[in-house]
């Protein structure tokens, strides 16, 4: 009920810092804090994810109008539960909330907790609404918030209607939301209706030019479309709308030489897009791979932000799989490492406004671990497995033993190694921390034997594991959820109609996935693996939604994708999209794990890159939810 409170005129009395705070994990001190004025946070974790979490850390997403950005916040232990002490900077409206422990975050089921900032006669300060509702729009699932399109329209109105000379801010924002709302042509004439009451208000700004531009293209009103950004063109020919336009065709553009062509004429008129690496380092990396290194060289010295570590890694990387010429990757993976170590102490790139700083530094690290792995395998395939062994350590210990693939090479330099027992006990760390693999498995083996011979192996595998599968349990059931799945009914390839009622009984893992999305194709094989485990229990189903799909035949895309990799899949044709809207789905894949009864009761984005995690993942979630032993977690 309290949340229905964010949606009523009671936003603007004073009753609105309770009825942001549903769950009551939260409180403010003051209540109605303002700009500039410090904010103690009292937080309350009982019944949450954090229950008995021995340290807690705030991550609080600031917000002026729609544009956020993270502060962490420490909270110190009281009999209360947690308190730390957050001040606002003069321009910020309000704040979206979670709370931290580790990896564990708790994101109050999907709304973060929210409150806004006050003016003096306890009003939410223009921008409040505005920011809040364009969180539930758009920028919540950066942080793995769920979208509200209905809400974040109301919040968006409610800015409106006390705020009237912001309507132009809020308009494109509220634009994208009604065509969310409303579907087809019901939305496209609210927009419209919209955009024409802009077209006639004086002295229309470049961002409004820009707004009429793209929504008149998106309700099919090419005409005006095109007159609208003939002026935005004029006034500004290398603003953002064009910079927009060139990059969206950019993308579009099939002929690789006709891309390199627009890539290059991008940079000439946009030399600090600040995503330029992104744009023109494929074109760098193509270019070392061809051996074309004063090429390469060339593009760096004209466009030096082209030139990270990234770029170097993944030139190196390719020379190294072709195995073509070992020097030249080897030259750029020094040159990459270098890169990446001063990166680390020396940032140069700019933080985004959703990394916390912690964060932001781990990546850093990471990256360096990943040149590091290059460099180290480089050396590992011209025989230097003491030199290899160097670089493979610090890139073990840059990624944190979370890379399944620099696992398996560590593992083999260190198996080579003359310290058999520091091997060992390294490869029992990498097991225990859960991120082995059969290779680091294989490795293990013939360490053990070579010591203890083969009897007993397998009961040492067990022990070593065991911390490994407690920490899965309990990780998982710290985020077990129970929510009502959405009903659907879709068919398969074969033209059979499946629903969620069809399933009732069954416990049912959810994959959408799309055959352009490169880490569903890449989490597939495990799927596999785990399908094939459950095929026998008729107590458990997989279902594989093909959502997002491109082309005109989706169904022939899907189908000959599946019988080209032979996979033994039930896939579903989602080619409305209307199953991962309701699913509220931001990205792929997503799978969500339901119970007997059509609760949602886990839910994974993205692929770990270790196909056996996964399958021991899936297993576990499916043991959690037995009836036996599913009340004993929740």
């Amino acid at each position: 009920m309290k949340t229905k409170l964010l949606l009523l005129p009671v936003l603007f009395s004073g009753a609105l810092a309770s009825a942001q705070t549903p769950s009551g994990a939260l409180t403010l001190k003051p209540a109605q804090p303002k700009a500039g004025q410090e904010i103690k946070l009292t937080y309350n974790p009982a019944g949450t994810n954090l229950a008995n979490a021995s340290s807690v850390t705030a991550l609080v997403y600031a917000y002026n109008d729609d544009k956020p950005n993270v502060q962490e916040v420490a909270m110190a232990k009281t009999k209360n539960g947690w308190e730390g002490n957050f001040k606002p900077a003069p321009e910020v409206d309000g704040a979206v909330v979670l709370f931290r422990h580790e990896e564990t975050i708790d994101h109050n089921k999907g709304k973060g907790y929210s409150f806004y900032l006050y003016d003096a006669k306890k009003q939410p300060v223009a921008g409040a609404a505005f920011g809040l509702g364009a969180m539930r729009a758009e920028w919540g699932s950066f942080i793995e918030l769920d979208r509200d399109p209905k809400q974040a329209l109301e919040l968006l109105e409610q800015e409106e209607a006390r705020f009237p000379a912001r309507k132009r801010e809020v308009l494109p924002i509220k634009l994208y939301t009604l065509m969310a709302v409303y579907k087809g042509d019901e939305g496209k004439q609210k927009v419209k209706a919209e955009l024409d009451a802009l077209s006639k208000e004086p002295n229309l700004t470049v961002k409004d030019l820009s707004t009429l531009a793209t929504y008149y293209g998106r309700v099919g009103e090419k005409e005006k479309a095109a007159a609208f950004a003939d002026q935005v063109k004029a006034k500004e020919p290398k603003g953002e709308y064009v910079q927009s336009q060139r990059r969206m065709a950019y993308f579009m553009e099939k002929d690789p030489d006709k891309r390199k062509e627009l890539a290059f004429a991008f940079a000439a008129d946009f030399p600090a897009y600040e995503q330029l690496p992104s744009l023109l380092g494929s074109i760098a990396i193509d270019y070392a791979v061809e051996g074309k290194m004063q090429e390469f060289e060339s593009l760096l010295q004209k466009y030096p932000s082209v030139g990270t570590s990234g770029t170097y890694n993944s030139a190196a990387w390719k020379l190294y799989e072709s195995g073509e010429n070992l020097p030249q990757a080897k030259a750029l993976a020094q040159k990459g490492y270098q890169l990446a170590q001063k990166e680390v102490t020396q940032p140069t790139a700019k933080k985004d406004e959703f990394t916390p700083a912690s964060d932001w530094k781990k990546s850093r690290e990471y990256a360096l671990g990943q040149i590091a792995d290059t460099y180290g395998a480089i050396l590992l395939k011209e025989g230097d497995k003491a030199g290899a062994a160097q670089y493979l350590a610090e890139a073990y210990t840059y990624t944190r033993g979370r890379s399944t693939s620099i696992n398996d090479r560590y593992a083999e330099v260190l198996a080579a190694s003359p310290d058999r027992a520091r091997a060992q006990k390294t490869l029992e760390e990498i097991v225990a921390s859960g991120n082995s693999t059969p290779k680091v498995k294989g490795y293990l083996k013939d360490l053990y034997t070579q010591a203890k011979g083969e009897t007993g192996f397998d009961t040492y595998w067990a022990k070593v594991e065991v911390p490994a599968i407690e920490k899965l349990r309990a990780d998982l059931k710290k985020k077990i959820i129970s929510e009502k799945a959405p009903s659907f009914e879709l068919l398969d390839l074969n033209g059979k109609p499946v629903s969620l009622a069809s399933l009732k009984g069954k416990t049912v893992i959810v994959d959408f996935w799309a055959t352009w999305c490169g880490p569903c194709v890449a989490s597939f094989p495990g799927m596999q693996q785990a399908v094939n485990k459950f095929k026998d229990d008729d107590k458990v189903a997989f279902v594989f939604v093909n959502s997002w799909e491109n082309g005109e035949d989706k169904k022939k895309s899907a189908g000959d994708f599946m019988a080209k990799k032979n996979y033994t899949f039930q896939v579903l044709l989602d080619d409305q999209n209307k199953m991962i809207e309701a699913y509220k789905v931001t990205g792929i894949p997503t799978k969500f794990v339901l119970d007997g009864n059509g609760n949602i009761r886990f839910k994974s984005v993205g692929y770990s890159g270790n196909n056996e995690k996964t399958v021991q993942e899936i297993s576990m979630m499916v043991e959690l939810l037995k009836p036996e032993l599913l009340t004993s977690v929740q």
